[in-house]
């Protein structure tokens, strides 16, 4: 693939991670920019001249906790006021994600863990809006709307492009994702590939619902994994305005997730942990 290379700067790049079963051990690493990908088969993207800014809405839930399908119903709703702008990811995590006979279903993930243990307040239902300020910054379902106004109103320093490749039977995905920087960025920005289901049941509780023990409520936008770790991998380093990266990432399929119900989301972050930019693309058609 050829991208003009002035004034951009192209960096060609692959990671290749093999998920073998949900929630298996993913290591979070801290690697050097990755090295160049070898792809005959590499979608040609060509630079953006303009992105969106998107907005990364992360919900801490829990099955047993009966104060957060309301918060999940919020998120849910945002994103179909903001098709393909606002993204929700809702992530299972804390006390009330526990297990037991009742609520047999383990929800979490190596990555949801991560995730909140970055939490400076640790609560169900509690948000991250674009990680703002940093990745340990929570806002309460109440403060969901005017921080997620907030980011919609900004310019993006990168913009995203993503293509999905899946092979069902030979159970293989190619994640390629190229990134265009509108601003200079201080410092190293990383890039999660984090996996996305919608269409789960289980056990929630719902208070104020009737009945409360809902058997069969439907889990959206829920976190499973990941192709990069939690946290991702280096992809720039003090990026310069008009600079593009292209990656591209292979890993084994994890057949405990439904592929027609699944999402890929990159997010790009900077040094901090908040998110620069973030794109969701669905994993089968």
């Amino acid at each position: 693939m050829k991208i003009p290379m002035t004034p951009l700067k192209l960096w060609a790049c692959a990671a290749c991670v093999a998920l073998v079963a949900s929630c298996d051990v993913v290591d979070d690493p801290v690697l050097d920019v990755i090295q160049p990908c070898e792809s005959d088969n590499a979608p040609v993207f060509e630079p953006l001249a303009s992105d969106v800014q998107r907005v990364l809405l992360e919900d801490f839930t829990a099955h047993q906790c009966g104060n957060c399908p309301p918060a999940a119903e919020l998120a849910h709703d945002l994103a179909v006021a903001h098709p393909g702008v606002v993204i929700p990811l809702g992530i299972h995590a804390g006390d009330l994600a526990n297990t037991n006979d009742s609520y047999p279903t383990d929800w979490t993930c190596d990555e949801s863990v991560v995730f909140w243990n970055d939490l400076a307040f640790q609560v169900n239902p509690v948000g991250r809006v674009n990680r703002q300020v940093d990745e340990t910054a929570v806002k309460f379902q109440d403060e969901w709307v005017e921080a997620v106004d907030l980011e919609l109103t900004k310019s993006p320093a990168a913009g995203l492009q993503m293509v999905v490749e899946f092979d069902e039977a030979a159970g293989k995905l190619a994640v390629h994702v190229h990134t265009t920087w509108f601003e200079d960025l201080e410092g190293q920005a990383r890039l999660a590939l984090l996996v996305s289901e919608n269409h789960l049941f289980g056990p929630q509780l719902y208070y104020g619902n009737d009945p409360e023990y809902v058997a069969d409520y439907e889990f959206e936008h829920l976190l499973r994994g990941s192709l990069t770790g939690a946290k991702g991998l280096v992809v720039a380093e003090n990026a310069i305005e008009g600079d593009a990266e292209q990656l591209c990432y292979a890993s084994s399929w994890n057949p405990a997730w439904d592929a027609v119900h699944t999402d890929i989301v990159a997010v790009l972050t900077a040094d901090n942990g908040s998110v620069i930019q973030v794109l969701s693309a669905p994993v089968a058609e």
